[in-house]
């Protein structure tokens, strides 16, 4: 009996881990011979691999730096994921990076993004201006706004953000994120009130498609590379109820296959005066797919039904 059950933890164990699709990005290697612009191009030099040493304990030589100009056109940098994603589905998507702000001027608003998107489907504009409809569809993504805008929170903005597939010719008329009280750090009394410059973070996007929830959770990444978990008083966030803004469309779901790192263009700003100017060095990113609770219980009772009958002979 013993030995049947230990045959059928092993093959639930084996068949759980291989049904995990997991893409590591470490920048060990030249990315421009792995990725590809999705949006525009690197005529402005917005993206630079960079082989420089290891920053903490477990990192790869080398890394990528994003060079972010709100003034400059819109810049996407993809690498394919290897599969396509859903609302329905969990995953998570983590990413080890740094950052230093040149310029951020206040009463604007402009953000650091990277997350997953359509390559297909998803634009680049995404301000819009007052001619054009922002088109980024499909979109599944980390947002730190360093401004400090009085219209919109009293210090810099922090969210995640889905945005669904076209329904409208217009981004905003589907999507979800945080705003004011939930992203705005300057309200937090307990946790941080933005983000900390020059310092190694991880940011972890976990979505549950079962709940329809998109967390995000900042850490600070020590030298010996263990984590210390940043409080920035931020619950989940749901697709489908209040307290976020709101107006995703389940019946116009994400659906996403590629990891990107945006360098967006600001519709509403000007050559001389960009709403954000920003240095962005990654280290690391890793892309997870769950396997949901219901097909694991599924799996492991076929396989106990196997054990039962491989017993019986």
């Amino acid at each position: 009996m013993f030995r049947h059950t230990c045959r059928v933890v092993a093959l639930t164990a084996a068949l759980a881990a291989s049904s995990v699709h997991a893409l590591v990005e470490d920048f060990s290697s030249d990315p421009f011979a792995t990725w590809s612009f999705g949006v525009g191009d690197n005529s402005n030099s917005q993206f630079t691999w960079n082989t420089d040493l290891p920053k903490y304990t477990g990192d790869a030589a080398g890394s990528l730096t994003a060079h972010l100009n709100s003034s400059l056109p819109t810049a996407r940098f993809d690498r394919a994921l290897g599969g396509s994603y859903t609302d329905t589905d969990s995953f998570t998507l983590a990413a080890r990076f740094s950052f230093q702000l040149t310029s951020a001027p206040g009463d604007q608003f402009m953000q650091i993004a990277f997350g997953l998107v359509n390559s297909a489907q998803t634009g680049g504009d995404r301000t819009g201006s007052a001619s054009t409809s922002a088109d980024v569809y499909h979109t599944v993504e980390f947002n730190y706004f360093p401004n400090v805008s009085t219209f919109f929170s009293t210090g810099p903005t922090l969210s995640p953000a889905v945005f669904g597939a076209n329904k409208s010719d217009n981004a905003f008329n589907n999507f979800a994120a945080f705003f004011f009280s939930e992203a705005d750090l300057g309200d937090n009394t307990t946790g941080i009130t933005e983000l900390p410059q020059a310092l190694t973070l991880q940011a972890t996007l976990t979505y549950n498609g079962i709940a329809k929830t998109l967390a995000l959770t900042i850490h600070r990444v020590e030298a010996d590379g263990s984590l210390t978990l940043l409080n920035i008083e931020q619950p989940p966030m749901s697709l489908t109820s209040l307290p976020p803004f709101t107006n995703y469309d389940g019946a116009a779901p994400f659906v996403v296959d590629t990891l990107a790192i945006m360098a967006y263009r600001d519709g509403y700003t000007t050559a001389s005066a960009p709403s954000l100017e920003a240095d962005v060095t990654f280290e690391r990113f890793e892309f997870t797919v769950i396997p949901e609770p219901s097909t694991a219980l599924l799996t492991l009772g076929a396989l106990a039904v196997v054990g039962l009958l491989g017993r019986r002979r």
